[in-house]
């Protein structure tokens, strides 16, 4: 019996499993942080998949990497992950930001919530470049204050002071205990993404802005037979980035998730393209994941992982930085 495996279907499955990752990593980071306040509590390892919530520190890691060729001491795994982040966007798009971010999926149910209530609107071109241009703002921020502005010397320090040795805890308290102020953020960018699908992701994302621009670069692309095209629109309807008809292969938000591609209803109208042919909608996606999986187990096997100082000088940092 032939199987339906439908590209929706796949990308919910890989984004299920890393959220699982993610809530499992939580868990542990959590017993951690106990282990360090707590002098009778059990030893638990910091979990590395708490870092690649660090883009900053990331971002300082790689130009260290680039000045002085040595790997990240404090959060390793965060530098793993973004750098097997963007060798899957260079390859296959943002299949990160299409299975594998946790933020994206929540964005995504969101916009689906909201279609589903009748809150659901589609934003118009000036709104959609007009805000859509805050996420490159920020990325160029971030791209010159770390790499233009910081000296060899200042991103040394960064990475070696104890607000970034324990900028996972700082950022783990904030979500367990968060202040008025936050949940109110949180509440409006809730709203903002019901109204306007994946609007965090398609606006503000800074780190789905690099990748997407890298992604723009790669094998991987939608093409459209304009020829046999009605403009029926469900391909966007499909998108979960609203990308327009035929946009996806100009566009820097497409994650090649194929969606488009199955919900056209003219069969080669929309294809997806690796290289110079043609190729199933889901496999961009689940290859960019076992690219982006198998970045991260090199990276365990070769000791670029786990933080490698002491556990005593951790315990302590993380002891001092507890409110």
């Amino acid at each position: 019996m032939k199987m339906n495996f439908s590209a929706k279907t796949a990308r919910r499955v890989e984004q299920g499993f890393f959220v699982a990752v993610c809530l499992y990593a939580g868990w542990g980071f959590a017993r951690f942080l106990e282990w360090t306040t707590h002098p009778d509590a059990a030893f638990t390892p910091k979990p590395g998949t708490v870092e690649g919530f660090l883009p900053i520190a990331a971002l300082a890691g790689l130009k260290n990497l680039f000045l002085t060729g040595t790997y990240d001491f404090v959060h390793p795994a965060g530098l793993t992950i973004l750098l097997s982040a963007m060798a899957c966007a260079l390859i296959f798009r943002k299949s990160f930001c299409g299975a594998v971010c946790p933020v994206g999926l929540v964005s995504d149910l969101l916009g689906e919530a909201g279609k589903r209530a009748g809150l659901g609107r589609r934003a118009s071109k000036l709104l959609d470049r007009t805000a859509g241009a805050i996420k490159y703002l920020l990325l160029g921020f971030f791209l010159i204050s770390i790499f233009a502005l910081m000296d060899g010397a200042s991103t040394r320090q960064f990475l070696s002071s104890d607000y970034n040795m324990t900028a996972d805890a700082s950022l783990f308290r904030l979500f367990a205990h968060p202040s008025r102020t936050f949940l109110t953020v949180l509440v409006v960018l809730g709203v903002m993404g019901a109204v306007f699908r994946n609007a965090w992701c398609r606006w503000l994302c800074p780190y789905g802005a690099l990748l997407g621009l890298l992604g723009m670069a790669g094998p991987c692309s939608v093409r459209r037979d304009s020829n046999s095209c009605d403009g029926c629109g469900r391909c966007a309807r499909a998108c979960p980035m609203d990308i327009a008809p035929g946009g996806a292969a100009r566009s820097s938000r497409c994650m090649a998730c194929g969606q488009c591609v199955e919900a056209c209803p003219k069969p080669g109208t929309l294809t997806m393209r690796f290289l110079a042919g043609p190729v199933r909608p889901w496999l961009p996606l689940l290859c960019g994941v076992g690219l982006f999986l198998g970045g991260c187990g090199l990276a365990m096997a070769f000791g670029a992982w786990d933080c490698t100082l002491p556990m005593n000088m951790l315990r302590t940092l993380y002891a001092q930085a507890a409110p």
